[in-house]
């Protein structure tokens, strides 16, 4: 089976449930069909094909998009969070543990075929507390994190790496990776308030290249994937306490690999472990004290012959999101790890995005969009377009879209948007969206053509209520830590060159998968019209409220709309199909075709 990269770039972005217009003569939804779930749900997601997957307090369901039918429900699955639910890159199955016991001890995998609801396999009862699933599919293996209780002898008390075999969920071997409380846990997205659940789900996923597993929970550790252990460990300090994927993502360019923390970054000889370099900390733009406390690197790009790093943004604690500062971005030098130039973001900072084609590196700030040369020797700004809004609203606009709801532009500076009347909205997140460059904010998109180097088009509105901003922020940052923060380093990890050889030894329902993904290219191809589906104030005929326009990506015009009804709703967006799956009360699901 051939990598599935392109395919995960495009399914990604519809992840992101935020913003937009509600103007004009966009048509209205169609009603497909209602699911009472009897009780509210924790989590929700679409896996690869489309297929919704919801977490409640006492099962998971699984729901056919189209009809409606739940494909399966399995009970034994109670108060399961998203990071506990993995699904394994370009196959139809997800792997999932139970836990029960005194403080949920008692731990049991279990790898299902989510298009069919079969169990292959589970594995004996593990005396341990469960931390994080990494499936490692270019291995035929799934890799389990555990805090682990002590029995028969053996001494694996505290945190262990345990692997099984993905074709028959056999163990193939276990391992000690540190002490028991070495590795600060996060509370996990969709966790009860009151007896909240903490794993790993606070760090990026480990990145996978031949036989081994680089882990990046205490700094980076090299696993030998043939055996669990630790080859080499350097470690570094954490990111900001208390917040989630506060290192950057792992990067591997040649023979060297690049972590951060404490404000640095870190050059690793990736065979040896043997530690290069280390940056100096950033400190330039939040004065020495607060910058070494609080100066987060939040992504790393090595781009010819230097490294990019971003420093600063939003970033979650499980619950809600804050902007941490210092922002802007430094350049290093690849070899030596100096300063070759510094560049302050005010007020916000997307993400980096590599553009080849121009050789720059592209980020955003409040103000302005920025391209650094990725081919000169000092990383030069090659272009500055300032964020312009080319779809003005006049006086009936705003008052449509409810912008005196917050108390016109006082009211959305004190909901923490720009401190600029003329810029209302920070850009959060550059993506890729079939073959455009997306710029997205909380309150705005636009559309940037890298060969013109100019803002082909760009569209804002208000929120629609002052107390929704953070629960948009939220679920925006969420789909950031896939878009943004990519989970994988370019030349190695899930979902990258040689993943597919581990699933090819997984026989049973990959036809299946090739089929149903199939059936979804035909319905995109059909569909036609890319849309980014966004969240504002809509009027529908005798119908107005909060709701979503969905905006065409061409031309920023809004072309499709639906009145959800409630002030905070919750809702799960497939945009390659055009399908709203509204969580009506957060216990009833109604879908929705536009």
């Amino acid at each position: 089976m051939r990598p599935m990269i392109a395919h995960l770039a495009a399914r990604f972005p519809r992840l992101i449930l935020i913003l937009l217009l509600a103007a004009g003569t966009a048509p209205a939804a169609q009603q497909l069909w209602t699911l009472p779930l009897k009780e509210e749900a924790r989590w929700h997601t679409l896996t690869e094909l489309g297929v919704l997957l919801v977490g409640t307090e006492s099962a998971i369901h699984c729901v056919n998009p189209a009809t409606g039918q739940e494909m399966w429900r399995r009970d034994e699955f109670k108060k399961s969070t998203v990071f506990n639910a993995r699904e394994i890159s370009g196959t139809p199955f997800l792997v999932c543990n139970t836990f029960g016991g005194i403080m949920s001890t008692r731990t049991t995998l279990h790898f299902i075929n989510y298009l069919e609801g079969k169990t292959l396999w589970t594995t004996p009862e593990i005396m341990g507390q469960y931390m994080a699933t990494i499936p490692v599919p270019q291995k035929g293996l799934v890799v389990l994190v555990m805090n682990m209780i002590p029995q028969g002898g053996d001494d694996l008390s505290g945190i262990a790496l345990l692997g099984y075999d993905l074709a028959t969920g056999k163990e193939r071997w276990r391992a000690k990776f540190a002490k028991a409380g070495a590795i600060p846990l996060h509370m996990a997205d969709g966790s009860g308030k009151f007896l909240p659940t903490f794993d790993l789900s606070g760090y990026h996923d480990p990145v996978v290249e031949g036989d081994n597993m680089y882990v990046p929970y205490l700094g980076i550790h090299c696993v030998d994937l043939n055996t669990g252990a630790t080859k080499w460990g350097v470690e570094f300090p954490p990111g900001a306490k208390g917040y989630k994927k506060t290192n950057s993502p792992l990067r591997i360019e040649g023979d060297i690999i690049y972590g951060s923390g404490g404000g640095s970054v870190y050059a690793v000889n990736k065979l040896t472990g043997a530690q290069l370099w280390n940056s100096d900390r950033i400190s330039n733009f939040g004065g020495l004290l607060k910058a070494r406390h609080n100066a987060i690197i939040s992504q790393i790009e090595p781009v010819g012959g230097k490294i990019f790093m971003r420093f600063g943004g939003n970033f979650s604690n499980g619950q809600t999101v804050t902007l941490l500062e210092p922002l802007g971005v430094v350049v290093l030098d690849q070899a030596s790890g100096k300063v070759v130039s510094e560049h302050e973001a005010k007020e916000g900072v997307t993400n980096l995005m590599v553009l080849p084609e121009l050789k720059a590196v592209m980020y955003a700030d409040a103000y302005n969009l920025y391209g650094l040369d990725t081919a000169g020797a000092n990383a030069a700004e090659t272009f500055r377009v300032p964020i312009e809004f080319k779809r003005k609203m006049g006086g009936g606009e705003v008052a449509q879209l409810g912008l005196g709801a917050l108390g016109g532009v006082s009211g959305l500076l004190k909901a923490g948007f720009a401190q600029s009347k003329a810029r209302l909205d920070v850009p959060m997140l550059i993506s890729r969206r079939d073959g455009r460059i997306v710029v997205q904010g909380r309150q705005h998109l636009m559309a940037f053509d890298p060969s013109l180097k100019n803002i082909k088009w760009s569209t804002y509105c208000p929120a629609p209520g002052g107390g929704i901003g953070t629960y948009v922020m939220f679920a925006l940052t969420a789909a950031q830590g896939l878009a943004g923060n990519a989970q994988v380093a370019a030349s190695g990890g899930v979902g990258t060159s040689g993943w597919g050889s581990g699933v090819d030894t997984i026989h049973g329902g990959l036809d299946n998968y090739n089929k149903y993904r199939a059936q979804q290219g035909a319905a995109h191809t059909a569909n036609g019209t890319s849309r980014s589906y966004l969240l504002t104030s809509v009027e529908d005929g005798k119908q107005k409220g909060v709701g979503l326009v969905g905006i065409d990506l061409g031309s920023g015009d809004p072309a499709r709309k639906l009145v959800l009804g409630t002030k905070e709703p919750e809702y799960q967006v497939d945009e390659a199909a055009d399908r709203i799956f509204f969580f009506k009360d957060k216990d009833t699901i109604v879908a929705y075709q536009l």
